[in-house]
């Protein structure tokens, strides 16, 4: 199945409008209800709609998907994404990098469930 994306509040809708165009799944926050929430509620919803997060936020994100594993919840997974690899406003850069990503999880190669960073070779 592939997979389904939700982009945190620091990544452009324009992102998820080039993976559409790709025929990738992806939802921005800023661009949805969910806009402003605190990201715990964002969370729940990515694991609610089975999305992967994608989040720039590397510093609450870890804390927040290892309190959700260790309670048992089953999270579709998270993507750490880091501006000193790809700047949040490099938006095709960042929507390659996705899409290459979606490929390597749809062929079985990459699991995100415990969390994925990007680097420069994903």
């Amino acid at each position: 199945m592939p997979p389904k994306f939700l982009l945190d509040e620091h990544i452009s809708r324009m992102v998820a409008r080039t993976l559409a165009r790709m025929g990738i799944a992806a939802t921005a926050v800023d661009d949805s209800a969910l806009a402003g929430s605190d990201d715990t509620v964002v969370l729940r919803a990515a694991i609610r709609e089975g999305r992967i997060l994608v989040t720039y936020n590397n510093a609450d994100f870890p804390l927040l998907l290892g309190d959700a594993i260790r309670a048992g919840v089953v999270v579709p997974g998270l993507v750490f994404v880091d501006s000193g690899t790809i700047h949040s406003s490099d938006i095709g850069r960042l929507a390659r990098a996705l899409a290459a990503l979606a490929k390597r999880m749809t062929a079985g190669e990459a699991n995100p469930s415990a969390g994925i960073f990007l680097t420069k070779k994903s």
